[in-house]
């Protein structure tokens, strides 16, 4: 069984995303650029709408105002437009490709493949979610014992999605690649290891909480001053960048790690093995 280092898997996407940051963004500069504006754009529209919001308004009311259709259309584009750049940064960290065209704007099997995956990883919190909201209907309604155990419920199976959604991510790089749909393969690969993926995506995280508030400083700096409120988001945009690539980064490592792809071996047999 092997075991995943997560400083050393960290700090190793972070040096490569300062190494190879501009080769990334060049890879797939255009659905990048897509995604960054689809993603600002979004927060504008979204920000405008809540700060519009009357405050003891119904949740599902605010809810419907402020995902309005643009919103919407905003966070589709960036849906499929994330795919393009995730599948592309993975075979560039496991496999060296560095794309086939000066435009890399494509979206085929191996894309669909990964945004499907990613949507069954997220569905596994549906059902916890129903229970909860089942459990405020019941509660509301005064049943207040079975909202107790259906609360109860709905908390183990947050734990048991968040469990496995860790460990199933691994999922992402491994389709990029080209390899089987595996579930059981990838939870083979992880066992024993789900702490330490849930470190990398922690001190990850927490890294990137202190880079958001160290240019916040900055960004309040450019907005005091006239005719310079456009590298507000241009700041938005590198932290987007940073966070995106060091996020599939930390990924493609701990698959590479813990599949044996650094000690020669071929995710394809061990699979086919299993």
């Amino acid at each position: 069984m092997r075991k995943l280092d997560v400083v050393a898997t960290v700090m190793e996407a972070y040096r490569g995303a300062y190494s190879h940051f501009f080769d990334l963004v060049r890879l797939v500069w255009l659905p990048v650029l897509i995604y960054i504006v689809a993603n600002i754009a979004q927060q504008e529209f979204m920000q405008a709408q809540m700060a519009a919001l009357d405050p003891n308004a119904d949740p599902m009311l605010a809810m419907a105002q402020t995902f309005t259709w643009p919103v919407v259309l905003l966070m589709l584009v960036a849906l499929f437009t994330w795919p393009m750049i995730a599948v592309a940064w993975h075979r560039f960290v496991l496999l060296g490709d560095r794309g086939q065209s000066a435009v890399n704007f494509h979206f085929g099997r191996r894309e669909a493949v990964f945004l499907l995956t990613s949507i069954f990883i997220a569905l596994l919190n549906l059902p916890s979610l129903i229970l909860i909201f089942t459990a405020a209907g019941v509660g509301e309604a005064g049943g207040a014992g079975i909202a107790l155990i259906l609360s109860v419920l709905a908390i183990v199976l947050l734990v048991a999605a968040a469990y496995y959604s860790i460990r199933l991510l691994l999922l992402l790089p491994a389709v990029a690649i080209g390899e089987p749909l595996n579930a059981r393969y990838i939870l083979d690969i992880t066992r024993g290891n789900f702490w330490r993926l849930f470190g990398i995506h922690l001190l990850n995280a927490l890294i990137l909480i202190g880079i958001s508030i160290l240019v916040s400083f900055v960004a309040v700096i450019f907005l005091m001053v006239p005719g310079l409120e456009f590298l507000n988001y241009a700041l938005q945009a590198l932290v987007i960048i940073v966070y995106q690539i060091t996020s599939v980064a930390i990924l493609s490592i701990a698959y590479r790690d813990l599949s044996g792809m650094n000690a020669g071996y071929t995710p394809q047999a061990d699979a086919a093995d299993n």
